[in-house]
Formats: C-alpha cells, sequence, structure tokens
C-alpha cells in the first residue's frame, strides 16, 4: 500500500513516500518434464517418472522514498534522493546528489515531484 506526500514552495520542491507489501505464493506438485515428446526416446521413462514438489513460502517487504530539489539561481539547481527497499533477498536501494543547470534559467514553479536524474542502471 503506497502513501506519498509532496509539496513545494516558490525555490523548493520535495516528496517522501513508501510503502508497505506482503506477498504468498503456493506451487503444486508438477512433472519435472511436462512435454515428454521434446526429451530424446532413450530418456523418455525417466523423465516421465521425475516430480517437483509443491511448496509454499510468504514475504514481507517495504519501501521508503525521499527527494528535495532547490532552486540555487534561475540556472542552477541542486537536489538530493534516496529509496531504501527491503525484501528476502532483495534489496535495491539507492541515494543520489545530482546538480541541474538550464540554459534558459526558470523563475517559474519547480517540478513536482521533483524529477532527479535516473540512475543508469534504470534505463
Amino acid at each position: 500500500m503506497p502513501v506519498t506526500w509532496r509539496q513545494r514552495t516558490e525555490n523548493w520542491s520535495w516528496e517522501l513516500g513508501g510503502s508497505v507489501s506482503w506477498s504468498h505464493s503456493r506451487t503444486q506438485t508438477q512433472a519435472r518434464y511436462p512435454l515428454l515428446n521434446l526429451i530424446p526416446s532413450d530418456y523418455r521413462q525417466r523423465a516421465s517418472e521425475l516430480t517437483e514438489e509443491g511448496s509454499s513460502s510468504h514475504g514481507f517487504g517495504y519501501t521508503a522514498r525521499a527527494l528535495v530539489e532547490r532552486r540555487v539561481t534561475s540556472n542552477w539547481f541542486v537536489g538530493a534522493a534516496v529509496d531504501i527497499q527491503q525484501a528476502k533477498d532483495y534489496t535495491p536501494s539507492h541515494a543520489l546528489l545530482y546538480v541541474r543547470y538550464s540554459a534558459a534559467g526558470w523563475q517559474g514553479d519547480l517540478d513536482m515531484p521533483p524529477q532527479p536524474l535516473v540512475p543508469y542502471a534504470d534505463w
């Protein structure tokens, strides 16, 4: 269940958010090789006897995220972001600091939510 709060002022823009999740999965016992015609004929009998046991599992995870951006001048902006993710065997958390330059300059409202640089790994 995600929750997000965003706000901006003349020179600041920020976002705070988080979510929690719970999952459950279950599999039934099944044939290891369900398409026996793809198995060489010498091995089909043995392959037809092999099975994979069914099982079930569950897990809990959470995410916390914070972004902030500040206009320093009409051309220069600085920002920071942190994204903490936690789940069993999966924790792709990251943090970043950035400086943005706008050649045209901008005195209007800042983006809401802030638009940080995208990590190369997310392309």
